[in-house]
């Protein structure tokens, strides 16, 4: 009769999650996934801009270290005996003009 009577509670037994509960915890893990799959996508496309922008830079200093041993201006004192050559550099990069102020000692 004991056995019965258990076997009786747990089919008369209503706990557990409703529909509505599963259905709310789906949309919940739904929409954290989606943030987290666009903070990845976000992530992996500013790594790709920084890249290419180094290496934009990059290009840009290699010129102008190019264009600093081939090209001279006139010499500017600078305390005393000293004499610099300041040198202006424009570079463009897709369309953007870069300036650069160097003062290259005189040797």
């Amino acid at each position: 009769m004991n056995i019965i009577r258990k076997t009786a509670n747990l089919i008369e037994d209503n706990k557990g999650e409703t529909i509505v509960e599963v259905v709310v915890a789906f949309a919940v893990l739904s929409i954290m996934l989606v943030m987290f799959a666009q903070g990845i996508s976000y992530a992996t496309n500013t790594s790709v801009r920084a890249s290419k922008t180094r290496e934009e830079s990059d290009k840009a200093m290699l010129d102008l270290q190019k264009d600093m041993v081939t090209e001279t201006a006139d010499p500017i004192p600078v305390s005393g005996e000293v004499l610099v050559y300041r040198q202006v550099r424009d570079i463009e990069v897709d369309g953007t003009t870069y300036y650069y102020v160097v003062y290259v000692p005189n040797t």
